[in-house]
Formats: C-alpha cells, sequence, structure tokens
C-alpha cells in the first residue's frame, strides 16, 4: 500500500513545489465566453452577433453593416508564447504595456494581431477588415482585456 501512495503522492508534492505555472493551463472550454457581443461592438464600434465558436479554440464575431468585418479570439497551445515572441523577417513585434502577464502586437505590411499571456494561458485578436494597423491595435486591445480579466 504504501508504494502506491508513494506513486500518487510523489507527482503532486512535485508539483506543489514547482509552484502554480508549472500545469500548462488549457484554453476555456468555451472560447466565445470570455468577452461579449456588447463588448466586441463597442471595442470595433459597429453592431456584431453573438461570438461562433469555429473550433475548441476560437471564436468569432461579425459586422456585416455598414460594411463587413470581422474579430476573433484564439487560444494558442500551452507554451506557446515563447515561440511568439521570436523575431521574424518582415514582422514588427512590439510590446503592449497593460495586458496580461504581457502582451505584443505583431504587424505585417497593413495587418496587426495583438498576443496576450496571462498565467500560462496565451490568446490572439485579430480584426479583419479595418485598413489601418493602429485603428486594429486600439479595437484589439479592450477586447483582450475583457479576456484576460476572465483568465
Amino acid at each position: 500500500m504504501r508504494l502506491t501512495h508513494a506513486v500518487i503522492v510523489t507527482p503532486i508534492f512535485v508539483l506543489l513545489a514547482l509552484g502554480p505555472h508549472a500545469v500548462a493551463a488549457a484554453p476555456p472550454a468555451e472560447p466565445c465566453s470570455q468577452v461579449t457581443a456588447a463588448q466586441v461592438s463597442t471595442a470595433l464600434g459597429e453592431t456584431v452577433g453573438e461570438g461562433q465558436k469555429s473550433n475548441t479554440v476560437t471564436c468569432t464575431w461579425i459586422a456585416d453593416k455598414p460594411k463587413h468585418q470581422v474579430v476573433t479570439v484564439m487560444y494558442s497551445p500551452p507554451g506557446d508564447w515563447d515561440r511568439r515572441k521570436r523575431p521574424m523577417p518582415g514582422v514588427t513585434k512590439t510590446n503592449v504595456p497593460g495586458l496580461g502577464d504581457d502582451a505584443m502586437a505583431e504587424t505585417a505590411a497593413n495587418f496587426t494581431t495583438l498576443y496576450v499571456k496571462k498565467g500560462t494561458t496565451t490568446f490572439m485578436v485579430r480584426v479583419y477588415g479595418i485598413a489601418d494597423p493602429a485603428r486594429q491595435l486600439a479595437i484589439e486591445q479592450p477586447i483582450a482585456q475583457a479576456v484576460a480579466a476572465k483568465l
């Protein structure tokens, strides 16, 4: 009986010793539950429908009038943050203060994506249908703030 307890208890003590971030957090079971359509509408400046879950880690909100615009929140696999931070040719990465534990805007040509890390969870917010990268980031930030607040 002691061996059974040792096999079960030892990993628990190892995880406790490593601290709260030793176990990678899974993305929320419902990615659309982290931010409301009203919050997305306010950030976008257009009315969007309810979020549509497109897979287990992605939610999309769509505004069709006056023009087609899309906002997507997608969760990355655990441990993805370090890979995201690496430099890439033709891509500018800029730190964004005040979001989660770490955040950066990644801009390639006229397209900006906001990546946020909170604890062991990493997610991105991306806006489609807006030509100006600075405006994209201005829309993405309050949405990311709302998502990070629920993690």
